[in-house]
């Protein structure tokens, strides 16, 4: 900012003349002599000060906010130009995709507005082997679940929930001090049996669905890696499918029994003692056993399972075995 002095003789702009006075005199923006500001305050310039006057009377510049023909001429020119030069880049834009039949950046009608990725990356098109894979693992996917209805499901899924709980009732009755160890053997040899039959009625729901049919090892279906070992025709075959789907809704639900040999039969001393009992297997489980030793050895099942998992599917709202044993203790 600039001091404001009470002495100050100057409130314009001024232009000094000759003169053969001592004094010096200056015409003001007004035309008159500048006169000196009356005492006891700074005076402030007028807001609407005209420009100086010359010795004729005339202005020596334009007044403050406007400017000069000169100048007003010279913005007209540029903005013709700007207008002028926009026109020409559209036309050049029309004809040159004229010229291309039509082709750039033209909008598919028939494409909705909030479907174009106007700005955004490409989607991804699937080449012909992933787009049969992914065919593959969703008719794996419906066929699991189709499956639910079946009698060799039921039969599967009941052993599996008989053996969770005997398997729960003795690791209660381990956790006991006070437990005897003839009720602690029977629980046990309890659980071997469901476990037994469990994995038992596994192997019966993978030779349902047609296991002994097709010469393949079932895959993980969410692994890139599994999937691409299978060759086009595997991957379209419906025998394949339906064994793989049959494979891999065992393999969802059969983690706790698998882990009973490794976990408890391997490293329990009570388990082990009445899994290698002669006298335990004659009195509760030795029946699922030989089942299942004769399935991994030969590949035969008792008739009257296959019977019963070879018969019609539930019908809507029919009971299963599995909701029995649920409602029965309490599930």
């Amino acid at each position: 900012m600039v001091p404001d002095y009470d002495d100050d003789d100057v409130i314009e702009d001024y232009e000094e003349v000759q003169s053969e006075s001592a004094v010096r005199r200056v015409n003001s923006g007004q035309g008159g002599p500048v006169k000196r500001p009356p005492t006891g305050g700074a005076a402030r310039p007028q807001t609407s000060a005209m420009p100086a006057l010359d010795d004729e009377g005339r202005p020596m510049g334009p007044s403050k906010g406007k400017i000069t023909q000169k100048q007003a001429k010279l913005i007209w020119i540029i903005c013709i130009v700007i207008v002028v030069l926009g026109l020409g880049a559209v036309g050049t834009d029309y004809v040159l995709n004229k010229n291309k039949g039509g082709g750039g950046n033209t909008v598919d009608p028939n494409v909705p507005a909030n479907n174009r990725r106007t700005g955004l990356p490409p989607e991804h098109v699937q080449s012909p082997r992933e787009k049969l894979e992914s065919e593959f693992v969703t008719a794996v996917v419906g066929k699991m679940g189709q499956m639910d209805g079946s009698k060799a499901w039921d039969f599967y899924w009941t052993s599996v929930l008989e053996f969770d709980a005997s398997y729960e009732k003795a690791k209660a009755l381990k956790s006991e001090a006070t437990t005897p160890s003839e009720e602690l053997e029977a629980a046990w040899a309890d659980t071997i049996k469901h476990y037994y039959k469990a994995k038992y009625a596994a192997d019966l729901f993978r030779f349902h669905f047609g296991e002994s049919k097709v010469d393949f090892f079932a895959i993980n279906i969410r692994s890139k890696d599994d999937l691409s070992m299978l060759n086009d025709d595997e991957l379209k075959n419906d025998a394949i499918r339906t064994f793989q789907a049959a494979s891999s809704k065992i393999d969802a639900k059969s983690t706790n029994v698998n882990k009973f040999k490794t976990d408890i039969l391997k490293y329990d001393l009570t388990a082990q003692k009445v899994h290698e009992s002669q006298e335990w297997a004659d009195k509760v489980f030795g029946e699922y056993k030989n089942k299942w030793e004769l399935e991994t050895s030969k590949k035969e099942f008792a008739q009257e399972d296959i019977d019963f998992v070879d018969g019609p599917d539930y019908t809507t709202g029919q009971e299963k075995m599995w909701e029995a044993f649920l409602k029965a203790n309490g599930g």
